[in-house]
């Protein structure tokens, strides 16, 4: 399990790369610094290793320690952070990496007041949202380029505002070539604001939400008046209920677009304010990944032409679709079982009820590429009743007589079993297209959209007849399922999956019932269980027999623990993923000198002419072994970011 290597498409080398090279953030490397890549600390904290090596190599050792220190020991003062960094930093420095870390959304911020004197003192954060961007900056330039009209000059954008973390329409227009339409850049930034890829800088991106919930719940609570009657349950009752209001308005005027757009005077077209400073909104691409993932999954349940309408049903309410993490789950609140129920149906309860996200077939052909041609993709089979003259046979039917005596003559068995079979057809598919002119009709996109919500997998629920929505909620948690199970498949054979969907559909199991039960040799079965607990897929519980609780006369049993099991995973692809750039850096550093030479202003573009053949090879083979390792990132990326979100 340590190098997986599944084969699932996730995209090419370049859409993982990062577009970042160097920051202002870069330092020398000192010899005080705690050497975070040896095997003992990469073994220790995978989500530390991967984040202080993608800083190391993007913004430098300074930056990198900043980042170490961060994520070792929580929120620290820059004079806490001072007595442990190594000689060649001091305090000025040590305020330079933070400020470049800042903007580049890689820290957080928080001025309190400490103990009873009433002096301010800055408290710093690790932010994962920043590394997070630089980690997918390849993904981020690629897929927005796709959904501008202009690729090239949305791509340029894009890596701007990724580089200085973020920046304005007036500072952009400002430092771009003069040759350049300043129409037709406003026009990608206001596309971009309107797709919600660009959002404003506000104060939810630099401040802990868990101190944000903290001070909207103090606040709510001192509110209170003291001499209320109420018990203090319900005091603290009242107070999150509000509390929770006004957290969620914070967290949803992030995405109102109104303090982003106006109306110019001059040409009556919408134009972005020129001195609101934007940056790339994370939650709306992470929906982007989401999409593919659960397109990926209708192609191999439902089959490719579904797959593409389907894509276009999650494209269309894509921006107005939950985000992948609800921020009450970061507050602390899911240690209250209540709380976690609450917070769980209310998650359903928006998927059903927010403007924007249900559709019909009408809303689907509108998007539909005219390259897709539904007919013929979808046939109805009449069912026929082949025992029915024996039916009628064997129970004649009762004639029925009226008050003047008249006898009603029963309907042909050709013309009733015709008749039910319409009517049965009718209702599972809204006729199928007459006379397949329309290669986007409504009822054929109806029908497809109705398979995708009668499998066995949830991918769309009906809550009125043609009105269909995404049931996240319900879907994700097969989605990542079926990736760990793949995964297992994958690297641990058949027969590993096999026993693991046992144990989990039979919660708490013994040895025989598995080997019964799962069709395997007790032989096999015990080395494929040995592997599974190993990597933490399942575990043993040991069950008593007598009261004296011998080991000898006990029974031990096997169960499975998804969560646990999950993260157990998730550590380990980002294991994985850390040491794919540790191992990228290494190659560089043992190929400096080569590399050096190679990006020379008067040697580009003149390779073969002024290096040696032996050097050509060796260049050749470093640039094939990166392209492979951000190849291998991509493909791990796309298993890990299903356990992550």
């Amino acid at each position: 399990m340590a190098s997986v290597a599944p084969s699932t498409a996730a995209g090419g080398a370049a859409s993982a790369t990062p577009a970042l090279e160097s920051s202002s953030a870069s330092g020398v490397p000192s010899e005080d610094l705690v050497a975070v890549s040896s095997l003992e600390q990469r073994t220790l904290s995978p989500e530390r290793f991967l984040y202080t090596e993608l800083a190391k190599s993007l913004l430098g050792e300074r930056a990198a320690f900043v980042v170490n220190i961060l994520l070792s020991l929580g929120r620290l003062t820059v004079g806490e952070i001072c007595t442990r960094a190594p000689s060649s930093m001091n305090a000025r420095s040590v305020k330079t990496t933070l400020v470049s870390l800042i903007q580049l959304r890689c820290v957080k911020y928080i001025e309190e007041t400490v103990g009873t004197t009433g002096r301010m003192a800055t408290y710093y954060y690790f932010n994962q949202e920043g590394l997070l961007l630089f980690l997918y900056s390849g993904c981020i330039i690629e897929e927005l380029g796709k959904r501008v009209s202009d690729p090239a000059m949305t791509s340029q954008i894009v890596q701007n505002v990724l580089s200085l973390g973020s920046i304005t329409l007036n500072e952009y227009l400002e430092s771009c070539d003069p040759q350049i339409s300043k129409r037709d850049v406003t026009s990608i930034f206001v596309q971009l604001c309107e797709g919600g890829f660009l959002t404003a800088i506000s104060k939810v991106h630099y401040t802990p939400v868990k101190v944000l919930w903290d001070k909207l719940y103090e606040k709510e609570y001192n509110a209170i008046p003291r001499n209320s009657t109420l018990s203090d349950l319900k005091k603290r009752n009242e107070a999150k209920s509000k509390a929770k209001a006004q957290f969620l308005q914070t967290f949803a005027s992030v995405e109102d677009t109104s303090r982003v757009l106006t109306i110019d005077p001059k040409t009556s077209l919408r134009t972005v304010v020129g001195s609101v400073p934007l940056t790339i909104n994370l939650d709306r691409f992470l929906k982007i990944r989401r999409s593919k993932q659960l397109v990926q999954l209708a192609k191999t349940r439902v089959g490719s032409i579904p797959a593409q309408v389907y894509g276009v049903a999650l494209q269309i309410t894509e921006q107005k679709s939950p985000n992948l993490v609800d921020p009450l789950t970061q507050t602390g609140l899911l240690q209250d079982l209540d709380e976690a129920i609450s917070i769980r149906e209310d998650e359903e309860l928006m998927e059903e009820k927010t403007s924007g996200i249900t559709f019909n077939a009408i809303d689907i052909a509108k998007y539909l590429p005219n390259s897709l041609d539904l007919r013929g993709t979808l046939s109805a089979t009449l069912k026929s009743n082949k025992r029915g003259t024996n039916l009628h046979e064997q129970h004649p039917v009762k004639k029925m007589k009226t008050e003047n005596g008249f006898a009603v003559p029963s309907l042909p068995e050709s013309q009733s079993a015709n008749s039910e079979n319409a009517e049965e057809d009718t209702d599972e598919f809204d006729q199928l297209d007459d006379d397949g002119s329309n290669p986007h009709s409504a009822p054929l996109i109806n029908s497809h959209l109705k398979l995708l919500a009668s499998t066995s997998i949830p991918f769309l629920k009906e809550i009125r007849p043609g009105v269909f929505y995404v049931p996240y909620t319900k879907v994700m948690p097969i989605l990542r399922r079926l990736t760990y199970d793949y995964i297992i498949a994958s690297t641990l054979g058949p027969s590993a999956m096999r026993i693991c969907r046992c144990v989990r559909e039979n919660n708490l199991v013994s040895e025989k019932f598995i080997n019964s039960t799962a069709l395997m040799k007790e032989k096999d079965s015990r080395t494929t269980i040995g592997s599974l607990i190993k990597y933490n897929v399942i575990e043993i519980q040991e069950v008593p027999r007598t009261a004296d609780r011998a080991a000898s006369r006990a029974v031990f049993l096997f169960r499975s623990r998804e969560t646990h099991a999950y993260n157990f995973m998730k550590q380990n692809l980002l294991w994985n993923i850390a040491n794919l750039l540790y191992k990228k850096e290494r190659l560089k550093e043992d190929n400096m000198t080569l590399l050096t030479k190679a990006n020379r202003d008067d040697v580009k573009g003149k390779e073969t002419e002024l290096l040696l053949p032996s050097e050509l090879n060796q260049l050749k083979m470093v640039n094939e072994r990166e392209l492979n390792i951000w190849t291998r990132v991509a493909r791990l990326l796309s298993l890990w970011e299903a356990f992550k979100f």
